[in-house]
């Protein structure tokens, strides 16, 4: 019993510290257009890039944060040169998803 208890007060612990904000999301694939000649397919944080990684400004949202959009899970392992302040850039599988995303007002949780 005392060990779900203290597995409850975590979570509710946890839940109570999530912070909510709005930001631009713009979107990006690995493709040269996007990231550049010198594009490899790694992130800032060294991790394979893949549908599900975003790319933040680490002073609004930590590396390695979970953040939730629109009931979405996705992992900010990523930094961009045009991602700084409430701005993030959700990775796309192809350039042709990532042009058609564009620019959007999105609420984050993280």
């Amino acid at each position: 019993m005392k060990y779900v208890l203290i597995l409850v007060i975590s979570f509710l612990i946890k839940e109570a510290q999530a912070k909510t904000i709005t930001v631009i999301a713009t979107s990006y694939c690995a493709c040269k257009i996007c990231c550049g000649s010198a594009a490899k397919g790694i992130t800032a944080t060294g991790v394979k890039v893949k549908v599900g990684i975003i790319a933040v400004d680490p002073k609004i949202i930590p590396l390695h944060s979970k953040v939730t959009i629109d009931k979405k899970k996705y992992y900010a392992e990523d930094t961009g040169s045009a991602i700084k302040g409430k701005r993030i850039d959700i990775f796309m599988s192809t350039h042709e998803e990532a042009k058609k995303f564009g620019r959007k007002k999105l609420t984050v949780t993280f």
